[in-house]
């Protein structure tokens, strides 16, 4: 679906903000026509222009903004709100490009839209999960997650007009039935390893990426374009890889199982494969492995219970299990699965996952879940190590600097 945007080229990096300043000036004219003003954002694909949108003839606003300059009674987006070191009028500054487009809704008539939306859909579950407006496709998004049978049919009958709709479909496949069965056998050859911002990859293609010498692609000289001559945030030196390009967006990295910086790349939708540019800052973080899970299910971290230690002569111990993923502080309760125990003379293995929650999640930090592992015999000597993590690892007391519960 076609979105709005710019034909003129930004001056902001993708992760640069424009000078509030000059924000307060959009928004406050922007709220000085309230019956066509649509709303205002940052066109990123197309270098960061500052967008505004109204739906009468965009002409007359562009022409009247652009004449605008810095005024004490401009609304603040800031508070305290910054000190305004330039006075000419925004057309007359170089550090930004500001655009104007014609919408097909007002903010007041997408709000009317969504007002009838939620009428119709009248409490009835379609499996929503959130929705939103988006701007650039001046359409309603619904996201729905795991809909019931014919509802996304239900829903189209409706609503009250289905073009001013987007929605955005997840679909997310259950646990396997019974116990939790995630430990390997001492033939795993082949554990996942998981780096910040990348999905987790299998051992054997962690290791076997290919070089940015070993692709021709645009993307791939822009990014090395930018680490010979970084603008902005540099890029460091070393064996680059290429992860994953996809049609409009690029991942890049340094890879070790010791530390990785890795590097995002993004082209705007209606440009060109010429136009690659840096998407957000470098991240710099420690990749882990692991021992895949079974679809379905999302990691935890196990601890030592620090209210209950391990007693030697005891059949059991206590641990404490937190989920890692986004899940809005959820209590795990049944949606927690293990443990699974596999013992020998020298150790005991344990493993916990967690049912994956799909849809939208605040990142509160959740609480741990007190569980009682029991064991075939008294624990003694023995280590105790969490299965999943290859290798294995020794189970520990929460350091408070950690954890976020």
């Amino acid at each position: 679906m076609p979105r709005l945007g710019s034909r003129l080229e930004g001056k902001l990096s993708s992760y640069q903000n424009p000078d509030p300043i000059v924000q307060d000036v959009m928004f406050t004219y922007g709220s000085e026509h309230p019956d066509t003003f649509a709303g205002m954002w940052i066109d990123r694909d197309s270098g960061g222009v500052l967008m505004l949108g109204f739906t009468d003839d965009p002409e007359p606003h562009r022409e009247a903004l652009l004449a605008r300059a810095p005024s004490p009674d401009d609304t603040a987006g800031l508070d305290p709100r910054p000190p305004v070191t330039d006075q000419r009028p925004l057309g007359e500054r170089d550090d930004v490009v500001i655009d104007v487009v014609r919408t097909r809704f007002s903010e007041a008539g997408m709000r009317a839209v969504r007002a009838g939306i939620d009428r119709a859909m009248d409490g009835a579950d379609y499996g929503l999960d959130g929705s939103g407006y988006d701007i650039r496709r001046q359409r309603v998004t619904l996201h729905l997650v795991n809909p019931p049978d014919g509802a996304v049919a239900r829903l189209a009958q409706v609503l009250p007009d289905p073009s001013e709709v987007c929605i955005e479909l997840t679909l997310a496949g259950g646990p396997p039935p019974g116990p939790l069965q995630a430990l390997p056998g001492d033939d795993l050859d082949d554990p996942v390893v998981k780096c910040p911002t990348y999905e987790a990859l299998p051992s054997s293609q962690f290791a076997h990426l290919p070089s940015i010498d070993e692709v021709a692609h645009p993307a791939v000289d822009a990014l090395r374009a930018q680490i010979e001559a970084p603008a902005g945030e540099p890029l460091p030196e070393g064996r680059w890889v290429v992860v994953d390009i996809r049609s409009h967006t690029a991942d890049f990295a340094v890879l070790s199982l010791e530390g990785s910086t890795g590097a995002t790349l993004e082209r705007p939708y209606q440009g060109s494969d010429d136009g690659w540019r840096p998407s957000g800052k470098p991240w710099t973080e420690s990749c882990a492995r692991h021992v895949p899970l079974p679809p379905g299910l999302a990691r935890v971290e196990v601890y030592l219970d620090p209210e209950s230690p391990p007693d030697p002569d005891a059949a059991s111990v206590d641990v404490l299990v937190v989920e890692q993923g986004c899940a809005s502080g959820r209590e795990m309760g049944d949606a927690l699965k293990g443990p699974q125990v596999r013992e020998t003379g020298e150790a005991v293995f344990v493993a916990f996952a967690v049912v994956f929650s799909p849809g939208s999640a605040a990142c509160p930090g959740n609480p741990p879940a007190s569980v009682t592992v029991e064991l075939s015999e008294q624990l003694g000597d023995r280590t105790l190590y969490d299965g999943l993590h290859r290798p294995p690892s020794r189970l520990r007391l929460p350091d408070p600097d950690d954890v976020a519960w």
